[in-house]
């Protein structure tokens, strides 16, 4: 489930302010309450202390109150005084015996009274505080007790005064309620105040960024995001800005050379075509001289023929014959020139389905023209079998022809070719494989790795432009296939052409 930043980080900060405005409400709530218990404690005192002068003094004047104590005595009218103004919730005068001699209560007077704080002031002869709930009150009280002390520092009795604390709960309760409100009301404050502030230093210049990486990711890089950089989010945001700026320009950059990479890449492939047709025309060369030597046989027997129908003494069967001879020499010469013109010609690719076996023969007749083809023995070891390979036919005839050239070369004094054709699986995949083998000298095995290497060549200076070998393994890639070689220095090499095969055998 998507959260956003400024949900997370305002409920963080709720909860965090909240606790903490509580833990300051509790140390408030706490403080107050002290404090203002401690001005009551002091006020008590104070108040405490005018009392026992009072009784004191009126104990000196009437000193046989500590014998017989009256309910109509001046210390009983001072008790019932107090009491009445609801100064005091209770006041209780004894002498050391435990014998009241006034109390708010007057039914009381006279009586002995067993009072556990009276007993302690008298015992230890010391005030005592204590702040407790009285069994004459329901909210706490502040209970004070101390002794009495004669004209002659002598102890009398004792004294024991209850004030109720049910005004001071109130107070507090009242300064709770005020101080939970400014609590409350504070707590608003700073969430919305802080909300605000978060929402503009934090959130929207967040978004910004959002927004300004969105559209650097998209590839708009010329968008521009003005923040103060007096915070760390200024500073980053400032930084995406030069990023972006930074990638515009390799942008820019890259599609210059790209576009320098596509000029260029022209310029090769028409480099490669100019190589291609070049060492084509190198092979037509080649091809020229064993052209000349077959046609010139067909041209003698013309010429000859012609001389003997320029004799008007033949009969009209006769020169029929002859002309059906020069008819049938001159279409022999017209198929060797037509074979050499179609393979000289530059044309574009045209990708078709070929029978393999049906161009090397047919190749092989345009090479067997050749003076070293003569003395040579040809095998074929064609499958019937192998399936239609998709490529272009002059790009395979040019093929051909270099790898058969590249055997003559191998064999000046003669040997044995051997065309040879198959359908295999490799690697799960049929292909198409063609291969020519010779019987020359062989390549030694410190070269093998360099005959596919454009010019490189062990023949003569004039007599190659070790162009062929690098054609054929450009042409056979350009096709998706492969050619490998292997050779024995003395016994024959064997060059291997494998093509992806479109069907399945």
């Amino acid at each position: 489930m998507y959260v956003s930043i400024r949900t997370t980080i305002f409920w963080n900060i709720f909860i965090l302010m909240i606790t903490a405005i509580v833990l300051i409400g509790l140390v408030v709530f706490r403080i107050t309450e002290r404090e203002v218990l401690k001005q009551r404690l002091k006020g008590g005192e104070g108040i405490f202390f005018s009392v026992r002068s009072t009784v004191t003094h009126i104990l000196s004047k009437n000193p046989h109150l500590l014998d017989t104590p009256a309910n109509q005595s001046e210390l009983q009218q001072l008790v019932q005084l107090l009491t009445d103004r609801t100064l005091f919730s209770q006041i209780i005068i004894t002498n050391t015996k435990h014998i009241v001699l006034a109390h708010s209560e007057g039914s009381k007077v006279g009586q002995t009274l067993l009072d556990a704080d009276l007993s302690q002031a008298i015992a230890f002869r010391d005030m005592i505080k204590n702040v407790r709930k009285s069994s004459t009150e329901s909210s706490a009280c502040l209970i004070i007790s101390s002794p009495l002390y004669g004209n002659n520092n002598t102890q009398v009795g004792a004294l024991k005064v209850v004030f109720s604390l049910k005004d001071v709960e109130q107070n507090i309760a009242q300064s709770k309620k005020m101080i939970l409100f400014y609590i409350v009301f504070d707590a608003l404050v700073l969430i919305l105040f802080g909300s605000f502030l978060l929402t503009r230093y934090l959130v929207k210049p967040i978004d910004k960024l959002i927004r300004l990486t969105d559209n650097i990711s998209q590839g708009n890089f010329e968008t521009s995001l003005a923040l103060s950089d007096r915070n760390e989010i200024g500073k980053l945001s400032a930084s995406l800005s030069r990023m972006a700026e930074k990638l515009n320009e390799d942008k820019i950059r890259v599609h210059e050379h790209i576009r320098a990479l596509e000029d260029k890449n022209r310029e090769l492939q028409q480099a490669q075509q100019e190589i291609i047709q070049s060492e084509k025309l190198a092979s037509v060369g080649r091809l020229a001289a064993g052209v000349a030597h077959e046609i010139g046989n067909p041209i003698g027997i013309i010429l000859g023929y012609l001389d003997l129908l320029l004799d008007h003494s033949l009969d009209e069967q006769q020169r029929a014959d002859y002309l059906k001879r020069l008819q049938r020499e001159t279409e022999r010469i017209n198929s060797v020139i037509r074979g050499l013109l179609d393979y000289a010609q530059p044309s574009s690719p045209i990708i078709e389905e070929l029978n393999i076996n049906t161009l090397i023969q047919d190749t092989c007749s345009l090479v067997s023209y050749q003076k070293g083809f003569q003395q040579c023995t040809i095998n074929f070891k064609l499958d019937s079998t192998v399936p239609p390979l998709i490529a272009d036919e002059k790009q395979i005839r040019q093929i051909i022809i270099n790898l058969t050239l590249n055997a003559l070369d191998a064999m000046p004094d003669g040997g044995t070719i051997t065309y040879a054709t198959a359908a295999e699986n490799i690697s799960g995949e049929y292909h198409i494989v063609f291969s020519t083998t010779d019987t020359g000298k062989g390549i030694p095995p410190e070269i093998q790795d360099k005959i596919f290497d454009p010019f490189f060549t062990t023949k003569e200076p004039g007599k190659g432009t070790g162009l062929g070998l690098s054609n054929v393994q450009r042409m056979v890639q350009s096709l998706g296939g492969r050619v490998t070689v292997a050779s024995v220095p003395g016994k024959g090499t064997t060059f291997t052409v494998i093509f992806p095969c479109k069907e399945s055998k």
